[in-house]
């Protein structure tokens, strides 16, 4: 070996992922095509480590095995290791989670790859312990078998990649269709379908560990705002989402919501808090607040515009990654309390008009604190009884439920906090966004949206500093991370920036929007679009890696599908435009993400969504831009869901039109005409009361 190939080489990184790393003992290479290169001029295996820095299982095997001198001695004489930000680069950790899906019939991180020199995966698996545990084969076993495979059985690890390789090509979701009458089956009958999954004790559906599947839920308050789910099918949706924010799986004290919940009451979280998380619980939230204006979803909608702007807005106004699980070294430390720290905390807490500590024993009730906890060694995780609702959702009741919450947070900014990633990823930061617009548009609370406004207004400055490289006949390029200098064109980029340059000129006005909403689609559906395919990386860049491009399906992921969205914004496209064959460009692609979605509904909220309504079912909204500054069409701007796009005209005169793809229905004059013409008979609030 030569000198320059005995070291770690991630201290010069700007990935706090990388750099967590950069003082293991194994010898790491960052993604480049010198570790490559090695690979192949050494003929060894690649050892491909992909995490973020916020992941706790990524935290525990490199404490483990990366940091154990006999494991690397192993790993650097026999392995080419490299490690990866999946955050930066999520077309790599794409399409190894796939082969890992192949291999174990799961995924997840830390993604611990092993590959031929020329990047063909031969095993996948997720993480694995130093010591062999109820079963589970150590790393030490696992790598010292693979190492022994490749040296002795060429022909079985070259025939296992090959069909690894293949199977990716195919495609994971099997091609089989389901059989339904009409456009796409009723949302009532979808509800129907995913009924046995329901848990009709703790909301939600399935068992633990339970995801916020954001855009399930957005999909179905927006099919209860149109009236088109039942009564006890709605009363589900509501009580999943108490019961959510009523767990431990939201931050009581300080806003916003964890990653998933590790029992099937929402109880116990994983307590690492991601940036598109918040997002998808804003655009769920603003929405649910049409439908059911309750203290528990507006508190939640400002505590979290409150979180993102104090812990997750950058010094250059982007929206930060992430925050991690652990602090000083331990999971939910940070957010769990003991009996005796809650109570100091109502000691502490000094208010004028109500003595919290006097009013402990029913404070302790309401929030579920106990002497023996709920977590670990007696911790308490904060959460609020569900039992008890009537009793705190009073006017008082909930007063003192909101000095707790600050009683919990003053004690908490006394502790050590959890590591937050300060890199600024695209396709989060577009998504935030489009987020803040929905709370913009949807929320009536004015405090609410102005909070959202002023975040607005800061952050989307930041995206074009921070994202937008420059601007050509090609269209917008996009930089994937704060942390590279330079990326591939990736297909959540694009089409999150999109979707975010549409919302924004429904919110604004400003044509220029408009116009980089035609582009950025143009450019998408030519570069990333093939018939039936989405592609995760732009066509140009094919060749530019040694692991193929692939296609991206319906599934909502970590966060919604970039390829689901891709067809709601080119759906609306087509009637903001008047131009039907953007619905020629995506129906391949429609057509293989119908029967996608109606398998498996639930984790593919976001194909629900661009999917349930008919082509006749869009409607443009043309109007003068000047209604903007008026707040009586701010207010009955919740009214528009997504099968209506605002369109804008600047010539002075006050008329307005309704169009379809095929003409204009209904035409006037005025404000008060437009609003009189469409204000439904009746408010979602009456009708729940008529009920």
């Amino acid at each position: 070996m030569t000198q320059n190939s005995t070291y770690n080489r991630l201290s010069d990184e700007k990935s706090a992922y990388l750099l967590q790393h950069k003082d293991n003992l194994i010898h790491w290479f960052s993604y480049g095509p010198e570790a490559i290169q090695r690979a192949k001029d050494e003929n060894k295996p690649i050892f491909l480590s992909v995490g973020y820095s916020t992941c706790h299982w990524c935290h525990v095997m490199a404490a483990e095995s990366f940091g154990d001198q006999e494991t690397a001695d192993f790993m650097n004489e026999n392995f080419i290791n490299i490690k990866v930000d999946k955050e930066e680069l999520p077309d790599v950790d794409n399409y190894y989670q796939q082969a890992c899906q192949l291999f174990t019939q799961s995924g997840g991180w830390p993604l611990s790859a092993f590959l031929l020199p020329d990047m063909r995966p031969f095993f996948a698996g997720t993480y694995f312990p130093k010591n062999a545990v109820e079963g589970q084969t150590s790393f030490k076993e696992l790598t010292s078998e693979l190492l022994r495979a490749f040296k002795e059985e060429k022909e079985q690890i070259e025939t296992n990649a090959t069909n690894v390789t293949e199977a990716i090509a195919k495609g994971l979701v099997p091609k089989d269709k389901v059989e339904y009458q009409g456009h796409f089956p009723p949302p009532a009958a979808i509800m129907d379908a995913v009924k046995q999954f329901a848990d009709e004790s703790n909301g939600g559906y399935g068992q633990s560990p339970k995801f916020p599947q954001f855009s399930f839920y957005e999909w179905a308050i927006e099919q209860m705002l149109e009236g088109m789910i039942q009564k006890d099918q709605g009363e589900h949706i509501i009580l999943s989402l108490e019961k959510m924010l009523m767990g431990g799986v939201y931050d009581h004290a300080r806003g916003g919501i964890h990653r998933y919940s590790t029992d099937e009451k929402w109880l116990i979280p994983h307590f690492e808090k991601m940036i598109y998380d918040q997002a998808g619980l804003l655009r769920l939230l603003a929405k649910a607040s049409v439908l059911y204006p309750s203290p528990i979803i507006f508190d939640s909608l400002i505590q979290t515009l409150d979180f993102l702007e104090a812990e997750m807005l950058g010094e250059s106004a982007h929206f930060l990654t992430a925050q991690d699980a652990d602090s000083e070294g331990v999971e939910g430390l940070y957010h769990t309390f003991t009996i005796e720290e809650f109570e100091d905390a109502l000691k502490n807490y000094e208010d004028e008009t109500e003595s919290l500590i006097d009013n402990s024993e029913t404070i302790k009730k309401w929030f579920n604190i106990t002497k023996e906890g709920n977590f670990d060694k007696g911790l308490n995780v904060i959460s609020l009884n569900y039992d008890l609702r009537s009793d705190f959702f009073t006017q008082d009741g909930w007063n003192t439920i909101r000095k707790v919450k600050k009683a919990i947070q003053n004690e908490r900014k006394m502790r050590v906090p959890p590591m937050t990633d300060n890199k600024g990823v695209a396709s989060w930061n577009f998504m935030m966004v489009s987020a803040l617009v929905d709370v913009m548009q949807y929320c009536q609370i004015d405090i609410i949206r102005q909070k959202a406004s002023s975040l607005f207004n800061t952050t989307l400055e930041g995206l074009y500093t921070n994202f937008l490289v420059s601007k050509d006949e090609q269209g917008m390029k996009i930089r994937h991370s704060t942390t590279r200098g330079a990326s591939l064109p990736y297909l959540e980029d694009y089409v999150n920036f999109a979707q975010t340059q549409l919302r924004v000129y429904e919110m604004t006005g400003n044509p220029v929007f408009k116009q980089n909403f035609s582009d950025t689609l143009e450019y998408v559906l030519k570069e990333f679009v093939d018939g039936d395919k989405v592609f995760t990386r732009a066509k140009s860049a094919n060749d530019h890696e040694l692991y193929p491009n692939q296609s991206v399906n319906s599934m909502d992921q970590s966060y919604k599908s970039p390829a689901s969205t891709l067809v709601h914004i080119t759906r609306r496209a087509a009637i903001l435009f008047g131009d039907k064959e953007y619905l020629d460009k995506i129906k391949d692609i429609q057509e293989d993400f119908t029967h996608e979605s109606l398998k498996n509904p639930l984790n593919c909220g976001e194909a629900l969504r661009a999917l349930s309504y008919p082509d006749a079912a869009y409607r443009v909204v043309k109007l003068p831009v000047e209604w903007l500054e008026n707040s009586q069409f701010i207010n009955f701007m919740p009214y528009f869901l997504s099968r209506f796009v605002l369109d804008y005209t600047r010539d002075g005169e006050d008329k307005w039109e309704i169009c379809n793809l095929n003409e204009c229905e209904i035409a006037g004059t005025g404000l008060e005409e437009f609003i009189e013409t469409l204000r439904p008979t009746s408010t979602p609030e009456e009708v729940k009361e008529s009920e």
